[in-house]
């Protein structure tokens, strides 16, 4: 177990506890959930432990599935932060969401909360996967090992745990995510950040992987990350749309409350899944 005291000092952050409480109240302020016609809390029962599930579906009918993996630097993130964006991917795309509330480290280091998304996928068997920052990761790896999916999803990805590209060091922001930040949370989350479970960019083939879409931010460490993906993708002969949105910071497609250009790239990307799920 590493020191995760002294490694949330060197971020300023006196505890675990503090670190996920700010996140969750963070969410409230950047973002503002839209009414759905059905959403309820569920559970995947494993043989060795429970999955919190959150369902979001548009309307009665039967419709495609999305299942969503939150994102948080694998350390923190809830079905309550993500809540916002869920509904509006549900209410955009026409499309079930599935949340996943995987296990989250120190406490549960890798592979464990990969093992979450990877037996919810396997057990509900949706249509496609995504999930932002963190959560594109898993959904990366997720859409990798799961052939027959039809999309992922991928907002805002952290997909290269080594933090090799230029655009982590060009774009370290304390104020919205730092290079320093970004060491933090992988050494709390894996002992080996080139695993390609942990960095699903650094698959040596990625022929079988789902379609994907992917919105990239201009000022984000991570830009690099799911723009280097999608070109791997593209060589690999699959399909690959992915959007930069220059001028803003990671995670802005969550922030609905305060910038309409959020709206704009969620937008996009529902639009781009549906057009995947109806083909």
């Amino acid at each position: 177990m590493p020191d995760v005291e002294g490694l949330l000092a060197g971020l300023g952050i006196s505890s675990l506890a503090d670190m996920r409480a700010g996140l969750e109240a963070m969410a409230t302020t950047v973002s503002t959930p839209r009414p759905v016609p059905f959403v309820e809390d569920d559970t995947l029962r494993l043989p060795d432990r429970v999955v919190p599930l959150r369902r979001y579906r548009p309307g009665p009918e039967r419709r495609a599935s999305l299942m969503w993996f939150h994102g948080g630097g694998y350390v923190s993130g809830s079905l309550a932060a993500i809540d916002a964006t869920c509904r509006e991917l549900c209410l955009r795309a026409g499309v079930e969401v599935v949340s996943v509330g995987y296990r989250l480290a120190p406490e549960h280091r890798f592979p464990a909360g990969l093992d979450d998304c990877l037996a919810a996928a396997e057990a509900l068997r949706p249509d496609a996967v995504g999930g932002d920052s963190a959560g594109g990761g898993l959904a990366a790896v997720v859409a990798q090992r799961h052939p027959g999916l039809r999309a992922q999803v991928l907002l805002c990805p952290w997909l290269d745990g080594t933090l090799g590209l230029p655009s982590v060091r060009a774009h370290s922001d304390p104020a919205s995510l730092s290079e320093t930040a970004l060491q933090t949370f992988m050494e709390l989350y894996a002992d080996d950040p080139s695993d390609p479970g942990v960095s699903p960019l650094h698959v040596a083939d990625l022929s079988g992987a789902a379609p994907a879409v992917i919105v990239t931010a201009g000022l984000d460490p991570l830009r690099d990350d799911g723009e280097r993906y999608a070109d791997r993708l593209r060589a690999a002969g699959v399909p690959a749309v992915v959007r930069r949105w220059e001028g803003q910071v990671h995670g802005f497609p969550g922030m609905t409350a305060m910038s309409p250009v959020a709206a704009e790239s969620v937008q996009w990307a529902a639009e781009q899944l549906a057009a995947l799920l109806t083909r």
